[in-house]
């Protein structure tokens, strides 16, 4: 490669890193108004005994080599799922379902190295680089913009986490990643995120969803519910 190619590479990939830059930027900024729109109506809501819904949707990674890291008729997964589904119900009065069809769809094609090995410390910044740009790219209901007032979470079966079966971003997010380990693990792995994507945060003890470690129970205080309900997450609609 001659200097003036290696000139035009280098000048693409500055250019591709502002543009991951700009887009993620704006995802932060329209999350934040949207938010702030959802708490307002419904603190003047809360008090509905309505069941709300909640959209989810699975997303697993391939590898380099083109192959899914979990399949998604796996029996454990499926049980994870269920176990979403049925702690937001009796927990929360919240109905959560799919938001295609299946609830567990593998991506296309092969996921970058970044977006398959993710660092839990490191998420934040991730979120600007290529494995943000990746996730941002195959989220459910977003382009550069929500194209959905429903504002589904989005579930990420990557290959490896650091030292985690699961991360979110927290509040802000619409994405969550977890591991296979993580997609098919019995102790809330999957609503434990989730309830992070809702403004929930850790808590002390086991028996609580938000406890940090696996195993823990999905027990949720009426704090909690009332957080969780106030989300854009969740919806009357």
């Amino acid at each position: 490669m001659g200097w003036f190619s290696s000139l035009v590479h280098k000048i693409k990939n500055a250019v591709k890193a502002v543009v991951r830059v700009i887009r993620a930027v704006v995802r932060i900024i329209v999350k934040v108004v949207i938010e702030i729109v959802y708490r307002v109506i419904n603190l003047l809501l809360f008090w509905l005994p309505i069941q709300k819904k909640m959209r989810i949707q699975v997303m697993i990674l391939r590898d380099e080599k083109g192959t899914p890291l979990i399949q998604p008729d796996d029996p454990d997964m499926q049980n994870a799922i269920n176990a979403v589904i049925q702690t937001y119900k009796d927990k929360c009065n919240i109905k959560v379902i799919a938001y295609g069809r299946p609830v567990a769809q593998i991506i296309d094609k092969p996921a970058p190295r970044a977006a398959l090995n993710v660092g839990c410390s490191k998420a934040i910044l991730n979120e600007f680089g290529e494995a943000g740009a990746y996730f941002a790219d195959n989220l459910a209901g977003w382009n550069l913009i929500p194209i959905s007032l429903g504002f589904p979470i989005t579930l990420f079966v990557v290959r490896s986490i650091t030292d985690k079966i699961g991360c979110s971003l927290g509040p802000l997010s619409d994405y969550v990643t977890v591991s296979p380990v993580g997609a098919r693990d019995a102790g809330f792995t999957m609503a434990h995120e989730i309830g992070h994507c809702c403004f929930l945060f850790h808590r002390s003890d086991r028996k609580n969803l938000m406890f940090p470690d696996s195993p823990r129970g999905n027990n949720v205080t009426g704090w909690q519910k009332f957080v969780i309900r106030g989300s854009r997450h969740c919806t009357f609609w």
